[in-house]
């Protein structure tokens, strides 16, 4: 009994240490939009600085998971949901990567205003970040029906991100004193558009973990009004 409790103490915390880095990630992220569309520095700054506790936490939550399923011998459930552990901090980890990154460009375009109101760049983070959000619900809940719906949602940003890079490049032809501004915010847009990616790869683990179904949005696009795959086996 002793041994199952730990056993289970320890599959717990790794799901609340999963969720706990998601929260921060989310944070940084939120952060760096702000120092972007602010044009704070400091702000920028701070999100840089949180950047070695999301690599340390991803490290610590990975050897985890890991000394699970080497020594307790895991349920197959369970097995899943160290598995797909194991992919999803990374997913984090490169998120909170990206934050650094835009927080980066933030601090570069600070120093002057831009050339017109941001307005789709916010937009397209908003996107991202609620990507974010609902592949971290979708986690939480073991939800296939919101990981659908995470993925769905790529293609608007993926259309923004066309929109954008569109308009950027036509801003840096017919205005070359705004090249560093445009370029630095297409930066951010690929920055964003890569953001969604891992959402979706977020999302894709949670079906794993929910049905067992590998790689399901990989398969051939289904009707709107479609249920999920089929479980795999439990």
């Amino acid at each position: 009994m002793a041994f199952l409790d730990r056993y289970n103490q320890g599959i717990r915390m790794v799901e609340q240490r999963l969720a706990s880095l998601t929260d921060a990630v989310v944070h940084m992220l939120e952060k760096s939009l702000q120092s972007l569309a602010d044009q704070d520095s400091e702000i920028a700054q701070d999100v840089l600085d949180y950047d070695d506790v999301i690599d340390d936490e991803t490290a610590d939550i990975e050897q985890a998971s890991v000394e699970l399923i080497s020594l307790q011998q895991p349920r197959q459930e369970d097995l899943r949901v160290l598995t797909a552990s194991l992919r999803i901090v990374r997913d984090l980890e490169r998120i909170g990567d990206y934050a650094c990154d835009i927080a980066e460009v933030a601090q570069t375009l600070a120093a002057s205003a831009y050339f017109k109101e941001l307005v789709d760049v916010p937009r397209m983070g908003q996107l991202a970040l609620t990507m974010v959000e609902r592949a971290h619900e979708a986690v939480m809940v073991k939800d296939s029906a919101i990981a659908y719906e995470v993925m769905k949602r790529d293609d608007a940003v993926d259309a923004l991100y066309l929109q954008l890079y569109q308009e950027l490049i036509t801003v840096m032809r017919a205005q070359p004193q705004y090249v560093e501004q445009a370029s630095g915010l297409l930066l951010v847009a690929r920055y964003l558009e890569r953001i969604a990616d891992h959402a979706v790869n977020i999302a894709e683990m949670t079906v794993y973990m929910s049905d067992g179904v590998r790689q399901p949005f990989r398969r051939s696009p289904r009707p709107a009004d479609a249920t999920p795959p089929a479980p795999g086996p439990k």
